[in-house]
């Protein structure tokens, strides 16, 4: 049997990171989970800047606010939650993390691109379908 007690809950704080949102949330209750709420701050290649490493700490600092009020909504809905703010590349943090800690799930969002005929996953989405090793469940938005 399959069981499920750490999930990894990477946001970005979009409309479509909700309805993921949602998803950990019942899978978590369903099989009394622990969820931590991840969520990266991009850094900028090369920027040494002290004006540039300013805005970062405070994008860092404005996401941790808004990782809070997720971390109330899991407390309203009876989860076990942390949250964590990082700096880095997505991908990479997001892999990195789920494997390292052992998580047994990534939920994440993602951001469809539509092209004519043609259907995309975001880039974040697409580099961590192919490099996690850990089970992965995809909420598309819409």
């Amino acid at each position: 049997a399959v069981m499920i007690s750490r999930i990894l809950f990477v946001t970005d704080f979009a409309a479509v990171t909700r309805k993921a949102e949602d998803y950990a949330l019942a899978i978590a209750r369903a099989m009394g989970a622990n969820v931590t709420m991840l969520h990266v701050v991009e850094p900028i290649e090369g920027a040494d800047d002290e004006l540039l490493q300013k805005f970062l700490s405070d994008l860092a600092e404005k996401a941790s606010v808004n990782a809070g009020k997720v971390a109330t909504r899991c407390r309203e809905a009876n989860v076990n939650a942390d949250v964590r703010v990082e700096i880095g590349r997505r991908w990479e943090v997001i892999v990195d993390t789920a494997a390292t800690e052992e998580y047994d799930l990534i939920v994440l969002g993602s951001h469809l691109i539509r092209d004519g005929k043609k259907v995309y996953i975001g880039s974040t989405t697409h580099k961590v379908f192919f490099a996690a090793r850990t089970p992965l469940l995809l909420v598309p938005n819409g």
